[in-house]
């Protein structure tokens, strides 16, 4: 059955990107992880001012960020950040 070409759906080669998206001025972009960065990051408790810094550092772990746009990201990372623990 493997090569009836009639049966054929292509789902195998269909693939569901699970990554978590982030809005990102305007773009959708992937963060590797982005639900265990934000539980570990509100875990350390930290004060407001810290919070963004230190979701900026977890996500350039993972993931590549330009430097042009790590501004973009940080303020990306706190608005998602307020959003689940606000």
């Amino acid at each position: 059955m493997n090569n009836c070409k009639k049966c054929d759906t292509g789902l195998d080669v269909f693939q569901i990107d699970e990554t978590p998206k982030l809005m990102v001025k305007g773009r959708e972009v992937g963060i590797n992880d982005l639900d265990g960065i934000m539980k570990e990051v509100h875990e350390l408790d930290l004060s407001e001012e810290h919070v963004g810094r230190e979701l900026l550092e977890h996500v350039k772990r993972r993931d590549y960020i330009p430097p042009s746009m790590e501004k973009d990201y940080l303020q990306a990372l706190l608005q998602e950040f307020k959003r689940r623990f606000d």
